[in-house]
């Protein structure tokens, strides 16, 4: 811990109010805790008369980014795959893109669909360091759709009475975690950009009050109401619930939002435009040619002898008036009231309020649980991001919006946790071409008229699952590599400074205070001769001279370390040197495992849609099936996964396995997932395809979300 450097009376105070049980001044405390103080405006809180909510376990937004900063809670990214005009690149590796992506946001760009929790996703974004994303997503971010999860159908099997709705999660933990994603979705956000928040009526007046925290209830713009499905039967509990909630804030006022305008049908255009003009046959109406408000200029006087209503304006000045009036656009009234005509033909269209109906595609329709219209997310792209913006999606599913968003020339990223999403979301990426151009009428749709523009380059990238193969790619550059161990073990302090600070060459970073050094497997002779052992270490003092002390901190893979994990050596002087070695893969690294959580992949539609917050990281563990061809199908004859259960034991038959996907017409490159098959819809290990068009492969996830290799069905 670094010398807080307090005076004696401060020291005085402090020991106090220790013995007093009483929390010590806010100056004192600012000292003593900087950190988790940064950030708050004591004055502007206590003039603050928003609203807030308040629950268990709610936290300060200092210590919620401080966090982040302080503790390194990012992961760093790994490159799954590569898709470059739809196709799978099985050569391209991650060095490459990271070569390819440059140093700003304009050069080479990679779309990305983002496999894991999107809160260690959001987090390293945050801390802006992974050299995938340094500089390209931070600030930049003009659009977030966010459609976090809603009540699923397990929450209605409740018992009478009972409050079931959580999403599997409590009320408040949801609460606070959907509100931790938004203050780190805000720092993200570039400062005209603008968010979405989809929600059902369980949640929307809690999120509510905490947009109003976190944007500022001045930022906020619209509720809009979005009918969802045709009109239902209502019981004698209720009405017919129809719509869910769409949040619009802004991050400050500079926001962008477009004009959006939809097509009238003819019985509303003939409401809108009741009058014809006798000369030409053109349908119009008229409206009026004063506005709110008082003006003492030319628009405030009389205008052919007649002035504005009281308390109003004329809209346009004298000169603009007399145009109008000559070129025949002004009705006189027969009391000698002018108005404006508006002609139908000339019409943009109906103005976009906050009533928008765009029904779900319905269970037949969808290829996803959870599904929204594509029509919905053209009209928020539309409204709120322009072409080349970058758009983000952070509960991905179905990948709607990554797709209406490539289609409108947008640039994307969307994450989910669930590997079904991720193959969902990553066909129909890669075969965009195919699916519907936008903007097209129901009957259009039935003709089909194809987008036809292959996808620009995009990747599926992992945070907080790793290849461990893939890591040691890396090597091949030494800034990469040392980027992507030191942000595994969240060390965020990193400089080339230290080395020369603490006289040892391959110190690059500090955690607490302390040195940090990355084993340089870049250099051969290193990883295939030497060893981090006794005479290692001591090499390590020798050259710092015999100044080190307290503890120094070694990363480094696992076959390369003799040592244990904390190893005592005492310098020249005597005294004690703690060399701590993280070291990788582990099953639960040590530095992780108090805080780990590692949530499990769905293994039925009803819980697709959890909010998931995984915390820490693993590696990626085997996975193997054997399946048998059947007249219907197939049978899986064998399935074997490394993870443990809860009571740390190995899963027996088919319990570790969370779900098959399915390619009923693989082609031996590119994985499209055409069907998934989750544990609980098997019986006796038997899966049912309604048909095959070729070679049917498939992929089976194990419940911690590792996946076997690509398995034909034979």
């Amino acid at each position: 811990m670094p010398d807080l450097n307090l005076t004696e009376q401060e020291a005085q105070t402090l020991l106090r109010c220790l013995n007093d049980r009483v929390e010590p001044p806010s100056d004192l405390a600012r000292k003593l805790f900087p950190k988790l103080y940064a950030g708050f405006d004591f004055k502007t809180l206590n003039r603050a008369s928003i609203p807030t909510i308040e629950y268990a376990g709610k936290r300060s937004e200092a210590a919620i980014l401080n966090e982040a900063s302080a503790f390194g809670a990012g992961s760093p990214l790994q490159i799954v795959r590569f898709f470059r005009g739809g196709k799978f690149q099985k050569e391209v590796q991650q060095l490459e893109l990271i070569q390819e992506t440059g140093p700003t946001w304009e050069t080479g760009w990679k779309n990305m669909i983002v496999q894991g929790d999107n809160l260690q996703f959001l987090k390293t974004c945050y801390l802006d360091q992974d050299p995938l994303i340094r500089g390209k997503i931070k600030g930049k971010i003009k659009l977030v759709y966010m459609d976090p999860p809603f009540a699923t159908k397990a929450d209605f099997q409740a018992k009478e009475g009972e409050d079931s709705y959580s999403d599997k999660v409590d009320r408040a933990e949801f609460v606070e975690q959907l509100r931790e994603r938004l203050i780190f979705m805000r720092e993200c956000l570039s400062i005209d950009g603008s968010i979405y928040l989809h929600l059902d009526s369980r949640m929307a007046h809690y999120i509510r009050v905490v947009l109003d925290e976190v944007f500022g209830a001045a930022n906020f713009r619209n509720e809009i109401v979005r009918i969802k499905c045709n009109p239902k039967n209502y019981t004698s509990s209720g009405f017919g619930n129809i719509h869910d909630t769409v949040f619009l804030y802004a991050r400050s006022e500079a926001t962008i939002l477009n004009r959006i305008y939809e097509e009238r049908d003819d019985e509303q255009a003939d409401q809108d435009f009741p009058q014809v003009e006798e000369k030409t046959g053109r349908s119009y109406t008229t409206v009026a040619l004063h506005a709110k408000g008082v003006r003492y200029g030319p628009t405030g006087e009389a205008w052919r002898g007649i002035r504005p209503p009281s308390g109003r304006h004329w809209a346009f000045v004298p000169e603009t008036l007399d145009q109008f009036d000559a070129d025949g656009l002004v009705e006189w009234s027969s009391s000698g009231n002018p108005r404006l005509k508006r002609y139908a033909d000339e019409d943009a269209g109906k103005a976009v309020q906050t009533i928008w109906q765009f029904k779900d595609p319905g269970d037949r329709m969808a290829d996803y649980p959870t599904q929204k219209p594509e029509a919905l997310l053209e009209r928020i792209v539309m409204a709120s991001s322009n072409p080349d913006d970058l758009v983000m999606d952070p509960f991905g599913g179905s990948g709607t919006t990554a797709a209406v968003a490539e289609k409108l020339g947008r640039r994307w990223i969307t994450c989910d946790f669930g590997k079904h999403a991720i193959y969902t979301m990553q066909k129909r990426l890669a075969t965009i071409a195919e699916s519907d151009k936008l903007g097209l009428t129901p009957e259009q749709r039935k003709k089909k008229r194809p987008y036809g523009e292959p996808p620009k380059d995009f990747c599926v990238v992992s945070v907080g699952a790793f290849d461990f193969s893939k890591i040691m790619d890396l090597r091949r550059n030494r800034d990469a590599y040392v980027a992507f161990v030191l942000g595994i073990f969240g060390i965020t302090e990193r400089d080339e400074q230290f080395a020369r600070k603490y006289h040892v060459s391959n110190v690059v970073a500090q955690k607490g205070g302390d040195p940090v050094e990355v084993y340089p497997v870049w250099d051969d002779d290193y990883l295939r001769k030497v060893r981090v052992d006794m005479d290692y270490l001591k090499g390590i003092l020798g050259q710092a001279g015999g100044k080190l002390k307290g503890a120094y901190y070694v990363v480094a893979p696992e076959s390369c370390v003799r040592v244990g994990a904390e190893t005592v050596v005492r310098n020249a002087r005597g005294e004690k040197v703690t060399f701590h070695m993280l070291t990788f893969p582990y099953k639960v690294l040590e530095e992780a495992a108090r805080n780990f959580q590692l949530c499990e992949q769905p293994s039925s539609p009803e819980n697709i849609n959890r909010l998931i917050s995984s915390v820490g990281f693993y590696f990626h563990e085997e996975v193997a099936i054997k399946v048998k061809k059947t007249a219907r199908g197939f049978r899986v004859t064998d399935f074997s996964t490394t993870i443990l259960n809860a009571a740390e034991q190995r899963y027996e038959g088919l319990d570790g396995l969370a779900m098959i996907l399915v390619d009923t017409g693989y082609d031996g490159e590119t994985f499209n997932v055409d069907a998934c098959v989750y544990q609980n819809d098997m019986k006796d290990g038997e899966v049912v395809l309604k048909s095959t068009i070729g070679k049917t492969a498939i992929i089976a996830v194990d419940k911690h979300g590792n996946e076997s290799k690509v398995t034909l069905v034979k």
